[in-house]
């Protein structure tokens, strides 16, 4: 359930610090923090918001650095209403007000139609080789072939690091032909 966060006695005594606006989707609660002494807390619906929603109880006394809580209760409806909500305290000495839009419930979810397969893992189907991948795989064999009978052959160290070179030149084509 969502709420609708107010806070007394933040800056001085009988303050009410409250958001402009407010979106509920269905019932919702007034949660009151106190950050001072003790208030009577009192909370009203304008014309418009009171054809969609219902206060349990319109009042509540908030002790000092305590929290309370005033329910909302909405109806259901098919098109969003937007009213004010009215919060005072100080028997109305300080006021503030804070738009409130009542949305349409979401319970039914979000009208988004998902997949029973979703959830299932998808196995990744590679194609095999084409003609031109397997002709450069074959020629990087033969090539690797050639590399290590010439090494062998001549027997040189500077031979060998050259056949070593082009074995290394080789898997990183292959490796990059087949990514």
């Amino acid at each position: 359930m969502s709420a609708l966060s107010v806070h007394l006695n933040r800056e001085r005594p009988r303050d009410i610090d409250a958001p402009a606006s407010f979106v509920a989707d269905g019932p919702f609660d007034v949660a009151v923090e106190n950050h001072g002494g003790g208030s009577h807390v009192h909370v009203r619906l304008d014309e418009t918001l009171s054809r969609v929603a219902r206060l349990r109880d319109g009042s509540q006394y908030v002790g000092g650095d305590g929290i309370g809580h005033l329910r909302v209760d909405t109806r259901s409806i098919e098109t969003p209403v937007t009213g004010t909500l009215t919060i005072s305290v100080g028997y109305g000495a300080e006021t503030a007000t804070v738009e409130v839009r009542v949305e349409p419930s979401r319970e039914s979810g979000y009208g988004i139609d998902v997949d029973d397969d979703l959830g299932t893992p998808q196995i990744e189907q590679r194609e095999p080789p084409d003609a031109e991948t397997v002709a450069l795989l074959s020629l990087a064999g033969v090539a690797l072939l050639a590399a290590a009978a010439v090494a062998v052959s001549v027997g040189s160290t500077v031979v060998v690091a050259a056949a070593a070179f082009v074995a290394l030149i080789t898997v990183v084509g292959v490796v990059l032909a087949l990514a």
